[in-house]
């Protein structure tokens, strides 16, 4: 597991330092930035590297789960597949893959949390 790890920290490195260098290649001339212009510039990249860590912290050792039990009629479900769906975080949007799940006895679908 630590290797696991260790690679999604050199994943996220990369990113922050990617997102670092675009950011001072857009930097103005010095004498046309102003505080607010520092704080567009800084803020964006914040959140870019923010919502690429949920993203790849979410897709990290996922484990998935045992047995999902239909919420509708109590029936044990039976995988289908794995799916991606885009999530809403309260830091931005992100794509996530799990398995999806069918209730074999009412048809409901479940993708649960993971």
């Amino acid at each position: 597991m630590p290797e696991k790890r260790d690679e999604l920290e050199k994943q996220l490195r990369a990113k922050a330092e990617a997102a670092i260098r675009t950011m001072l290649t857009a930097l103005p001339d010095k004498a046309d930035l102003t505080m607010d212009d520092m704080e567009d510039i800084i803020g964006k990249m914040g959140r870019d590297i923010m919502r690429e860590t949920i993203q790849r912290v979410s897709e990290h050792e996922r484990v998935e789960p045992l047995e999902v039990i239909c919420q509708t009629c109590q029936a044990s479900m039976q995988m289908r597949g794995k799916r991606k769906k885009r999530v809403v975080t309260r830091r931005g949007e992100i794509e996530v893959e799990r398995q999806y799940y069918v209730c074999p006895e009412c048809g409901a679908g479940s993708f649960p949390p993971g």
